[in-house]
């Protein structure tokens, strides 16, 4: 549910912290937020970005033969310090 009147009135009745699934379409993070929404999740929407990339990478390569898709992808370094203590506070 990711309409903000609903997702207010839920947040207003629920005697407990709201969480809302979000994704395409949904009310941007500080919206939430300022609706009351204490948890906000992106559930299997990075998986599901992450597949229509790799779609979209082979249907360009098998189709013209470019690489386009590919750019921007984070290197191998990035994604280590990802891993890495306090990686979250570097953004």
């Amino acid at each position: 549910m990711t309409d903000p009147a609903t997702v207010a009135a839920l947040v207003d009745r629920i005697d407990a912290p709201v969480n809302v699934m979000a994704g395409p379409g949904a009310p941007d993070i500080a919206e939430l937020a300022a609706l009351g929404v204490a948890r906000i999740s992106l559930g299997s929407s990075v998986a599901q970005a992450a597949y229509g990339l790799v779609a979209r990478a082979a249907a360009t390569a098998l189709g013209g033969g470019g690489y386009g898709e590919l750019a921007g992808a984070a290197d191998y370094g990035r994604l280590n310090t990802l891993l890495m203590p306090g990686a979250s506070d570097r953004g």
